[in-house]
């Protein structure tokens, strides 16, 4: 996954959705404990694996009802800091997301690519 921003701004905010893929059934749960997690932001040069950000505050948008009545909806997001984006490149991102049951690192099947341009 792209996301692009320019450089020294703090828009577009970063906004992930979790995607229940049928692979697990516990994904109910996970949207329940959503609503406690501590979620942080990290982005790093792959290159050099220095970190520009790690660690910073995320959050939880709140939650939307899908077409499956049943199951909710969440969203993380990052707003970024003018300083974020200070320098050029293509960086890794990742979420970190604390829940009761432990430590989750988003995005899961491909990786998210900042492009700061």
């Amino acid at each position: 996954m792209d996301f692009y921003i320019k450089q020294n701004t703090d828009l577009p905010i970063l906004k992930m959705e979790f995607v229940n893929d049928g692979r697990t059934n516990s994904f109910k749960n996970l949207n329940d404990e959503m609503v406690n997690a501590k979620i942080r932001f990290s982005m790093y040069d792959p290159q050099t694996n220095e970190r520009l950000i790690f660690m910073e505050n995320a959050y939880l948008t709140d939650k939307k009802k899908s077409e499956n009545e049943s199951d909710d909806q969440y969203y993380i997001f990052y707003k970024w800091k003018n300083k974020d984006t200070r320098k050029k490149g293509k960086f890794l991102g990742e979420f970190s997301i604390m829940t009761e049951s432990g430590e989750l690192i988003a995005p899961i099947r491909e990786n998210l690519y900042i492009n700061v341009i």
